[in-house]
């Protein structure tokens, strides 16, 4: 599923960048310092909800860490009925055994859109983004946590999925939990459940026993406790109730959000969250390993964290299907391009920088003469075809455009009066106004000192060797050049198309802009 940009979106985004009141949290920036394993932090928040993605170790949770160490509270503010304090530090999350060393020599700023900035001519309305600082020098301790800003502010770790039958705590007192009274928001809570499950919910409530709490629902005539539900049903009521239970503009921090979640339950969850955030002027910031989750957002609410060379990067606005394919994530890429033959691939794949190669998956479909990749265009179009495709022809097929574009909309049957330019969205063309064995080896008369010495020959003879590939006719050159030179067609293919790139970037550079231009517009 690609996101699309919604109404919802856009009353989130505009709420979020123009409300100073609430000291939403804008940006963290590490300073100095490294806290494990993260360096040189710099992360801004302009969009409610923020999902941030990485492979194992990279840094996410760390992040969580520091969101949370934002902020102070008061005394009787929102906390957790296990939690001792209403407000986190560092050393709940920064835990050392003996034999490690402490977190040393950092330096934060907590960047906030704030209203209560010196009024000025420039800024009559004293609004923008401030920021405070919090270190920890060596040796040393960290600085003045009651300076903070002050804010509800809930960490939802990963125990939230494990079931109340797995809690020892709760299988202690499952006799003990009563009935409290009511919070006013447990009816918005089961109508969010049940969007998200599916599941008409006649009544919902906690129980409670000591700093435990336990969910019951009534369904019909059946009534089931926490002790008998899903672990993603667990964690949905907790969450929702969570963030009722902090009024109004608190910020939520949420370890891999997905937890125990299928596909279709995380796209409902999200949906349902962005309303409640609006509601209630919530702050999100969550980490996620799901490519559902992120297509659900738009690009500045997703992040992905990794480390190069030992240096934290963080990639802000990512397509899913980039960062996913990053984690490892199996045919998870941006972009199918759709090419004539295996030489037209080893073409394109020489030709565009490894940063774009990476993000994309070219495909072989067959002649343009058979009218394959028409016929490829047309089945795409009929089917909908959301994921980003170009159909890349030979450079002797632009003078047939016309014929292709007929043929596709013959083999489409049903077509809308929007087809031509779809098509014509859809397809580029290789440099040159010839088949590509032919330009490469025409490239390669032009630029023969160089590709002799990398293939070993003198010019003379690589020049007479050329002349044999095009008398050997269309698509049989690289069969007839390989015989002389000594390598098998393949590799032939890959040396000469390499060097010939290399060489003559210039022509491929139209080509290249677009399709990073297709790469930045989708995911």
């Amino acid at each position: 599923m690609k996101y699309r940009e919604s109404n919802k979106d856009k009353d989130l985004r505009k709420w979020f960048t123009n409300d100073y009141s609430r000291d939403f949290l804008r940006k963290i920036n590490l300073i100095n310092g490294n806290l494990r394993g993260i360096n040189a932090l710099d992360i801004s928040f302009t969009y409610p909800i923020t999902a941030i993605a990485g492979r194992n170790g990279a840094g996410k949770s760390t992040i969580l860490a520091l969101s949370c160490c934002a902020y102070h509270n008061k005394k009787f503010g929102f906390k957790l009925q296990k939690r001792k304090t209403t407000y986190y530090t560092f050393s709940d999350f920064f835990v050392q055994h003996i034999e490690e060393t402490p977190p040393q020599g950092i330096e934060i700023r907590y960047f906030f859109a704030h209203n209560k900035l010196k009024k000025t001519e420039e800024n009559p309305e004293g609004t923008g983004i401030a920021y405070q600082r919090r270190w920890k020098s060596k040796g040393g301790k960290w600085n003045d946590y009651a300076k903070r800003i002050q804010k509800n502010v809930v960490f939802l770790g990963i125990d939230r999925i494990v079931p109340h039958s797995e809690r020892s705590q709760s299988k202690s007192y499952s006799r003990a939990f009563k009935d409290v009274p009511i919070k006013g928001w447990e009816i918005k809570v089961k109508d969010a459940v049940g969007y998200i499950l599916g599941k008409s919910y006649d009544e919902f409530r906690y129980l409670e026993y000591s700093k435990y709490n336990l969910p019951i629902v009534k369904v019909g005539d059946t009534v089931y406790s926490g002790f008998n539900m899903g672990a993603g049903e667990n964690a949905l009521f907790e969450i929702f109730s969570t963030i009722y239970s902090c009024g109004d503009g608190a910020l939520i921090v949420i370890d891999e959000v997905e937890l125990a979640l299928h596909s279709e339950a995380q796209r409902k969850f999200i949906d349902k969250l962005k309303d409640v955030c609006l509601e209630t002027k919530t702050q999100v910031i969550c980490t996620t390993h799901s490519k559902e989750i992120f297509d659900c957002l738009p690009n500045e609410a997703r992040f992905y964290i990794e480390s190069v060379n030992g240096n934290t990067r963080v990639t802000d606005s990512i397509a899913s299907d980039f960062a996913f394919s990053k984690m490892g994530g199996v045919g998870a890429k941006e972009l199918d391009i759709f090419v004539e033959d295996p030489i037209a691939k080893s073409l394109i794949l020489s030709g565009l920088p490894s940063v774009l190669r990476s993000r994309v998956t070219v495909k072989v479909i067959g002649s343009a003469s058979a009218s394959a990749m028409s016929r490829q265009l047309a089945a795409l179009y009929t089917r909908g075809e959301e994921k980003p495709i170009l159909a890349l022809f030979d450079g002797d097929q632009k003078n047939k455009e016309s014929e292709n574009l007929g043929h596709a909309k013959k083999m489409a049957e049903k077509v809308e009066s929007d087809f031509d330019a779809w098509f014509h969205d859809h397809v580029a063309y290789f440099p040159g106004d010839t088949w590509p064995e032919s330009w490469i080896i025409q490239k390669a008369t032009e630029n023969i000192s160089n590709l002799s010495s990398l293939l070993g020959s003198d010019e003379e003879s690589l020049s007479d060797i050329l002349e044999y590939g095009l008398q050997a006719g269309k698509h049989n050159e690289f069969h007839e050049i390989s015989k002389h030179i000594g390598f098998d067609s393949t590799s032939c293919v890959q040396l000469f198309t390499a060097n010939i790139c290399q060489h003559f970037s210039s022509d491929f550079q139209a080509l290249v802009d677009r399709i990073e231009n297709i790469l930045s517009h989708h995911g």
